[in-house]
């Protein structure tokens, strides 16, 4: 599909990305841009395999390794949609066996299913079996009888510790719960769904085909090692799957990304896809994205599973991966709708983080370039039975606005009015008496906006909440 914005920055992007890959020695990359609910740029780069000079495209199949967790983190919540777990329940209630891992902070139940999903449990990250160093995948049994030795290693919530454990112990939950493997049930209640069809744990005939070759790099020389054989690689049994073990393509995760921004009623949305199958519903997606615990700079924070960082006055949602052969890297905002993924064959480097972060700052700058430039349309003119309320209200702590925009009702703080960045304005809702509105952001929201009419007829205030605080119009 043809766009615009994306085809004026094309070129520039190639050969920022072709000029990455080529200083960090990567055999191939593959690059997709999300905008909406559409692929709107993919590009290939280099070679899928090298023996067979076989090329890279939005098809290629890669390790994608850790961003899998955000697919177990998204048959959680569907389970918790479905009223099957909740995500402030200990772990061992659906995992009896973890009640045998030592706890020197307080009970083993500390550990919820929420706190693994943010990597705030305190678990070790690894289970004791050295399988990073043999490279020989555990399977789920393998790593439950590893429990007793295991220990939570610094106190819940205390900070944040990545832990691969906990996403195999979170994928035995999604099985036991389900009653089903935990492979089928990502396979038949999300990819499937979403029409990631080529994505999967297994390798068929077609997947197998469709594989980029993973290569291990050579310190001294700019051509890589070893190929790493497709079914080698420490998550890649039964017990590493729900931590790492999904294999998928540039057009499969664009789907992935365009769901993430589908956190309003589908009604709402106005896509061409809005009628395709809601696999979580808007609250669950914006309960997954939410920031729920920042480092002390500001810059970066963890939801559920997702990462944010802040580039300058841009919030990125993002999630890699690393797997023996793969590095995977995908980010989008949420506020222009616009994603980034990266996929590369190779390891020691950094390319799939460049390329992802800037390629999203180029799209942005853009973005932003071409919506200043664009003329407003012709403004929707207010009802005059609306036209009476707006104005400026004035309380002892502050004053707030009443205005109509974009054809819109809405409750305002003026520009300026603090050294904050002032809020997005809130809409009210209409309700059956004409002078009552329910405000839908902000302090307010759920409260009526209850607006007073004096003896003339004339609009001489309103009150913020039932019986709140008392506004008075001075303009």
């Amino acid at each position: 599909m043809a766009d615009a914005l994306i085809d004026s920055i094309a070129p520039r992007l190639s050969d920022r990305i072709a000029r990455i890959a080529a200083d960090q020695r990567v055999p191939g990359v593959a690059v997709g841009i999300v905008r909406g609910q559409q692929l709107a740029w993919h590009a290939g780069f280099g070679f899928a395999d090298l023996a067979t000079r076989r090329a890279v495209d939005q098809h290629t199949l890669f390790g994608i390794a850790s961003i899998t967790k955000t697919f177990t983190a998204a048959a959680i919540m569907q389970l918790q949609e479905r009223k099957r777990l909740g995500l402030d329940e200990a772990l061992g209630r659906y995992l009896p066996e973890f009640r045998a891992v030592r706890n020197r902070f307080g009970p083993i139940d500390q550990v919820t299913i929420r706190r693994l999903l943010t990597h705030r449990s305190g678990l070790v990250g690894e289970q004791p079996t050295g399988h990073w160093s043999t490279g020989k995948s555990d399977t789920t049994a393998e790593i439950l009888a590893t429990l007793p030795r295991i220990q939570i290693a610094i106190e819940p919530d205390s900070a944040f510790k990545y832990s691969n454990l906990a996403f195999a112990l979170l994928g035995e939950v999604v099985a036991r719960v389900s009653e089903r493997p935990y492979p089928d049930y990502v396979r038949d209640e999300l990819l499937r769904p979403l029409g990631m069809d080529g994505s999967g744990f297994d390798l068929d005939a077609d997947r197998r085909a469709r594989m980029a070759t993973g290569y291990r790099p050579h310190p001294h020389e700019d051509l890589p090692g070893d190929a790493v054989p497709l079914e080698s690689g420490a998550l890649a049994s039964d017990g590493g799957l729900s931590a790492g073990g999904l294999r998928s393509s540039v057009a499969d995760l664009a789907k992935w990304i365009a769901i993430q921004f589908r956190t309003r009623d589908p009604a709402a949305e106005r896509d061409s896809t809005a009628d395709s199958k809601v696999v979580l519903s808007a609250r669950s997606l914006r309960e997954m994205h939410r920031v729920s615990f920042v480092e002390a700079d500001w810059k970066s924070g963890y939801c559920l599973p997702w990462w944010a960082t802040r580039v300058g006055d841009n919030i990125y949602l993002h999630h890699g991966g690393a797997v023996e052969g793969f590095l995977s890297f995908v980010a989008f905002n949420k506020l222009y709708r616009v994603g980034v993924i990266v996929l590369t064959n190779a390891t020691d480097h950094f390319a799939h983080e460049a390329i992802a972060f800037e390629t999203l700052e180029t799209l942005m700058a853009r973005e932003k370039e071409v919506r200043a430039a664009v003329v407003s349309p012709p403004s929707i003119a207010t009802p005059p039975e609306l036209r009476p309320l707006l104005g400026r209200y004035r309380w002892q702590f502050g004053d707030l606005l009443i205005e109509f925009r974009n054809g819109r009702l809405v409750l305002a703080v003026p520009p300026g009015a603090s050294f904050r960045p002032s809020p997005p304005p809130s809409p009210l809702i209409a309700t059956d008496q004409p002078n009552v509105f329910i405000a839908s952001a902000g302090r307010p929201a759920g409260e009526p906006i209850t607006f007073e009419i004096g003896a003339d007829g004339q609009v001489t205030g309103f009150l913020m909440g039932e019986k709140g605080f008392p506004y008075r119009k001075v303009l």
